[in-house]
């Protein structure tokens, strides 16, 4: 099914996963939002998903993993953010799959950063509370005590 280019747009509707024989879909250049639906998951036939140069965001459903006869995934030209998922037919896409998506991270094939586990971002986050602390704080502090002075 090709309805690429037709200026369609709000989210993907999850009853797209009842289209289970289907094995070609091509929604691409249009403007969807929202986020991937966890459901397709259950249209095992597909061969070819192509969800590029959309508006798409959030994660990437794990749930993808399970396509089994996926050759071609293209989720390029979007708003994705989070970790590529790296099990099942991912481990066969290439970086292409994924292009300007900034805020993907994931395995170095993919060309995307590597994810900061839990433990990491937190860590960041408390240094930058720190600095962000000493940057504010530390002339309050001099104001306050050259006053009393």
């Amino acid at each position: 099914m090709d309805i690429s280019a037709n200026k369609l747009s709000g989210e993907l509707p999850a009853s797209l996963s009842k289209l289970q024989m289907l094995d070609y879909l091509n929604l691409s250049r249009n403007t969807f939002d929202g986020h991937i639906p966890e459901q397709l998951d259950h249209m095992l036939n597909l061969d070819i998903i192509d969800l590029s140069h959309n508006m798409l965001s959030g994660e990437i459903p794990k749930s993808l993993e399970k396509l089994q006869h996926i050759q071609v995934l293209d989720l390029s030209f979007n708003l994705l953010e989070c970790q590529i998922p790296s099990g099942g037919k991912f481990a066969n896409l290439s970086a292409e799959s994924f292009l300007e998506n900034y805020a993907l991270c994931g395995a170095p094939k993919f060309h995307v950063p590597l994810c900061l586990d839990k433990t990491e971002r937190q860590s960041k986050s408390n240094a930058a509370r720190v600095i962000a602390t000493c940057a504010i704080g530390g002339p309050a502090l001099l104001v306050i005590v050259c006053t009393v002075i």
